[in-house]
């Protein structure tokens, strides 16, 4: 209810369950298109430009919008490299199932474990883009304290992930904000927007600055598709104070 009030929607108990439904179809998708990736159709008009961004060496944001899990079944079989900074130790039950039902091997995936500490993330994040692999990373959620930035979403203070943002000024490497819209079943739209930090000015400047683009994309986004966020708490909940 405060998402959908904050968003500007109006609620009803068929937005709920819809709003539900689709989280759980996204889920499962997560694990059936391990097993099966071929029964799963992506649209992307722009998919060649998408690939070679990807190739050179990005950060990828992500998102807990649609079907952002199953989004590494589109770059099966490009010759590119993703790794996914997570907490392997939050998610470990889930990636035993995805092991035992995946029928190939996910060469093109990687997962950077936040577990292991900032030190060994930071190395492992940094060898990927100098070997021009894009590292994925969420921006509408951030697990360490640190990397939390407060911004304006919906005319209202939330909280969002800086960290992203820091690693693309420090590298130079540009951002890659990709939604995946659910259209119908088995079927994802592949939207992206690169984002290109201004290095030349300051830090902090700079990473306000593009972390407001991301966030007026993410509301644009929400706007257009409110039955597909998947962040279930009071996002703009002031509980880091």
């Amino acid at each position: 209810k405060q998402y959908y009030k904050n968003i500007g929607e109006e609620f009803s108990n068929k937005k709920y369950f819809k709003h539900l439904f689709n989280y759980a179809l996204a889920t499962s998708d997560r694990f059936i298109s391990k097993a099966n990736p071929e029964i799963y159709n992506f649209i992307n008009q722009n998919r060649n430009e998408l690939l070679s961004e990807l190739k050179n060496g990005s950060i990828l944001l992500s998102n807990h919008f649609g079907g952002w899990a199953t989004a590494s079944n589109y770059f099966k079989d490009d010759n590119i490299k993703i790794n996914i900074v997570m907490n392997e130790a939050m998610i470990k039950n889930a990636s035993e199932f995805e092991q035992v039902i995946n029928k190939k091997n996910d060469k093109n995936v990687n997962i950077i474990d936040l577990s292991k500490g900032d030190i060994a993330t930071s190395i492992s994040i940094g060898n990927a883009l100098l070997n021009n692999e894009s590292v994925a990373l969420m921006g509408d959620r951030a697990i360490n304290k640190k990397h939390l930035h407060k911004i304006s979403f919906f005319e209202k203070d939330a909280h969002f992930n800086k960290n992203p943002f820091l690693i693309a000024y420090k590298t130079k490497k540009p951002i890659i904000a990709l939604f995946v819209v659910l259209k119908e079943k088995k079927t994802y739209e592949m939207i992206f927007e690169r984002i290109d930090i201004n290095t030349n000015k300051k830090e902090n400047e700079a990473v306000e600055e593009a972390m407001q683009r991301y966030v007026k994309l993410l509301e644009k986004t929400l706007k257009e598709h409110p039955l597909q966020w998947f962040n279930f708490y009071d996002f703009w909940e002031d509980k880091w104070n």
